[in-house]
């Protein structure tokens, strides 16, 4: 009777998220939120993981508990190369959305998020602010978790419009295509695949007129992504999606 070979391994299907570089044979300390984690997913020691550190490395692991510790063993690594540059400038406005952005943009592949302070934004009282960026963070690594992701998106400390423009001329932000999420602009243009992306969103109530001005000085192109004026969580996950599709080489409009 001839023996069947052995089906292969499923992948983990627990993901979770740790302090990279990894290195096969290396042991990596979990932190709380990540053992509580395990706990919830009823993962037992010597049952295997996968490891993410958001910044592309990519790791099987298998647990591995010492009394209050919990740590896993690496088994084997990979790296997964970092995708297109792909920022949103947000107008930073109400934090909940805000923080609801991260976890979306993070989905739809943006690179980095960099929160605007804009005339208007200053003026809503629950704004996104520096002291949240450390949650916002924790918002983006539950989203690679659960989408596969192999990179997490930067998320910037609040920065002025003024300051944004003077740092993107700077090095290889400047050969970025540069999109102004507007209501009155044009169509989508094609992109590449390897083309660096910038989108600027305004907040609630827009970019003011003399904002708006300084961006197209800096070569933002106004895109029109609907009929409806979309509030700036809906108008920068509607960006992301269509600069999404445009590097899948999907044919749009305009292209």
């Amino acid at each position: 009777m001839t023996a069947r070979a052995a089906p292969p391994a499923a992948p983990p299907s627990v993901t979770v998220h740790a302090r990279g570089p990894f290195q096969a044979g290396g042991v990596v300390i979990l932190d709380e939120d990540e053992a509580n984690h395990l706990k919830v997913r009823r993962v037992a020691d010597g049952d295997a993981v996968r490891l993410v550190d958001g910044r592309g490395g990519i790791a099987t692991a298998r647990v591995a508990r010492d009394k209050d510790v919990v740590a896993v063993r690496v088994v084997a690594t990979t790296m997964v190369p970092a995708p297109p540059a792909t920022e949103a400038w947000v107008g930073a406005g109400d934090r909940d959305r805000f923080l609801g952005v991260i976890e979306k943009a993070t989905e739809l592949g943006a690179t980095r998020v960099l929160p605007l302070i804009t005339e208007r934004s200053q003026q809503v009282a629950t704004r996104f602010q520096a002291a949240h960026i450390e949650k916002a963070l924790k918002r983006a690594r539950e989203a690679i978790k659960q989408c596969g992701a192999a990179w997490a998106p930067a998320v910037g400390s609040p920065l002025p419009l003024r300051d944004a423009l003077r740092e993107a001329l700077r090095g290889g932000a400047a050969r970025a295509i540069r999109l102004l999420a507007d209501p009155d602009g044009g169509l989508m243009p094609a992109i590449r695949e390897s083309d660096a992306v910038q989108w600027a969103i305004g907040p609630e109530g827009g970019f003011t007129d003399a904002e708006l001005g300084a961006l197209r000085t800096a070569g933002f192109r106004p895109v029109a992504l609907g009929r409806a004026v979309l509030r700036f969580d809906t108008a920068t996950l509607a960006a992301l999606a269509l600069t999404a599709q445009a590097r899948l080489g999907t044919p749009l409009h305009g292209s």
